[in-house]
């Protein structure tokens, strides 16, 4: 059954790629609309998976001013957790308010996302990011992003082995080459004595979908779960598909 689900998406994709993109304007603002499918649900900062090593399925709207302030939405249909007593985890809504510019080859993007679980106990979680990177020419490009989890959604341990949330601060660096046939980025992240990873992936443009397919390793000492034991070592290949119109 899921195989079939996979490959009806993929067709469906296939279909809406022969429709050619729209840039949908309304005087200064510039809508674009998503959808997009992953084997695997991971976290940007942290390598933490989110929908227990099965497919995500989304939707997602971005409304961008002319300059450079923006409003983007992506809603997440997964399975966190099952026949818990904390919600369904069905799925996930993530809303982020930010201003993104580019002054000659440095790109700068800030914003504040807030995102609401499918949970009957736990609150949204709030997170600022800060991203940069730098066109060192038409091929390579080098790039950092920090950031702030303001909700402590990030668990970890203390010296007598207790929970305790932390305000996260997590960082990542990565270099971008593309070679042509596709972009390769290799990234190095950790985030606050909770987890480092790096990952290595290609990105494509291939009949007006966007291919990534991006291999991780994971190293989490101080996860902390109820349904998994204390540390983390994860390695994992996610393909993620997206199209835009």
């Amino acid at each position: 059954m899921n195989k079939k689900i996979i490959l009806s998406s993929f067709a469906s994709l296939l279909f809406l790629s022969q429709v050619a993109n729209a840039e949908f304007k309304y005087g200064s603002i510039t809508a674009t609309p998503g959808i997009l499918y992953s084997t695997n649900n991971v976290s940007e900062f942290t390598g933490q998976l989110a929908n227990r090593s099965k497919p995500t399925y989304g939707v997602d709207l971005n409304l961008a001013h002319d300059s450079g302030l923006y409003f983007y939405n992506i809603y997440k249909e997964k399975r966190n957790l099952v026949g818990s007593d904390d919600g369904t985890f069905d799925f996930e809504l993530c809303s982020s308010l930010g201003f993104a510019k580019s002054v000659s080859n440095v790109n700068l993007d800030l914003s504040y996302e807030n995102c609401h679980i499918d949970s009957k106990t736990a609150q949204n979680t709030g997170t600022y990011y800060a991203r940069a990177s730098y066109d060192v020419n038409k091929q390579l490009t080098l790039g950092a992003a920090y950031a702030w989890d303001t909700t402590g959604a990030a668990k970890t341990t203390d010296a007598n082995n207790r929970n305790q949330d932390n305000l996260a601060n997590a960082y990542k660096f990565f270099v971008a080459y593309d070679m042509g046939f596709s972009k390769g980025t290799v990234t190095y992240g950790e985030s606050d004595n909770f987890s480092n990873y790096y990952s290595v992936g290609l990105n494509k443009d291939l009949f007006g979908v966007n291919f990534d397919l991006t291999y991780w390793n994971v190293e989490a000492e101080n996860w902390v779960n109820r349904l998994a034991p204390k540390g983390i070592e994860r390695e994992l290949v996610v393909l993620s598909v997206k199209k835009t119109f």
